[in-house]
């Protein structure tokens, strides 16, 4: 979701995961439309627009799109979902939000559950005996990052590239999670029943392989939505409660922040996971039940 920061191990993923410009500035820039595949969404309201781009799962190659990465530089700020930015040590952020007293996340699951996280964590070459002591909700965030890792689904995605863009560009940064020590946070505050859930949650993830999470990225590159929609509904109806909290809550506190970027003196671009734009409780659909104009494309 907000955690990738491809690793070879659940050790090396902790250490390294956890641990304006005004207008007459901007250079010059020719810029076209992208194809109506790229996923990306001109959101309007009171004659303002906000810049919605919908980015894949993880993959072999960096995302680069000239079109998207040419408007950016038009933009006065750059929203995301997180960043690389540490208030506090990665020791103690996972001393203080990822450890557990229980001695094994296997104890929460059921025999298939069980059956599923050994098969998951072969896939993506980790160990279980190094999670005893370690919060459900960390071991799959670690699972999930070694999986993408093991499966080479490394190139750099469009936050990174954007993000790097932006920042070279003078442009300023905003995340929904000002830090990572608020994603620890995010994540800690999780109930008993949430965290298993997002445990099997990420197992669902690993268990796609390289060649599942492929196809659910080029489905959404070339406009193909149902195959994502399926995966969404999936969480939706297996883990309810985690759906509130990973997907439907964010999507509406999204939605205020779009209100106030209409404030802003130039256009903002947001950048969120594809998994946040499909279904009856997307980004999309809640942007357009507060009277958001929501158009496929740059206008």
């Amino acid at each position: 979701m907000i955690l990738h920061a491809p690793t070879s191990s659940r050790r090396c993923f902790i250490r390294h995961s956890f641990l304006a410009v005004g207008a007459a500035a901007l250079p010059t820039v020719a810029w076209a439309t992208p194809d109506a595949s790229v996923p990306i969404w001109t959101v309007r309201k009171r004659g303002r627009s906000v810049y919605l781009l919908g980015e894949t799962l993880p993959r072999p190659q960096a995302w680069h799109v000239p079109a998207v990465e040419a408007l950016l530089l038009r933009c006065g700020k750059l929203w995301t979902e997180t960043n690389q930015t540490y208030r506090e040590s990665t020791a103690a952020l996972v001393k203080r939000f990822g450890m557990s007293a229980s001695p094994s996340p296997l104890g929460l699951l059921s025999p298939s559950q069980e059956s599923r996280l050994e098969r998951a964590a072969v896939s993506a070459k980790v160990n279980l005996a190094e999670f005893v002591g370690i919060r459900p909700w960390l071991v799959g965030a670690t699972l999930e990052d070694a999986g993408y890792n093991a499966f080479g689904l490394t190139g750099a995605s469009a936050n990174t590239v954007l993000s790097a863009q932006a920042k070279n560009a003078g442009i300023p940064l905003a995340s929904e999670f000002a830090t990572k020590d608020d994603v620890f946070s995010w994540f800690g505050g999780m109930s008993p029943i949430q965290e298993t859930q997002f445990l099997c949650f990420a197992v669902d993830g690993v268990l796609l392989g390289r060649d599942g999470c492929e196809r659910l990225s080029r489905s959404w590159l070339a406009g193909r939505i149902a195959p994502v929609e399926a995966f969404v509904e999936y969480e939706r109806r297996s883990y309810p409660e985690l759906y509130m909290k990973l997907t439907a809550d964010r999507n509406l506190a999204w939605v205020r922040r779009f209100e106030a970027m209409l404030d802003e003196p130039k256009p903002t671009m947001v950048v969120v996971g594809l998994y946040h734009l499909v279904g009856p409780n997307s980004l999309l659909a809640k942007l357009r039940e507060a009277d958001f104009t929501v158009s496929k494309g740059i206008y």
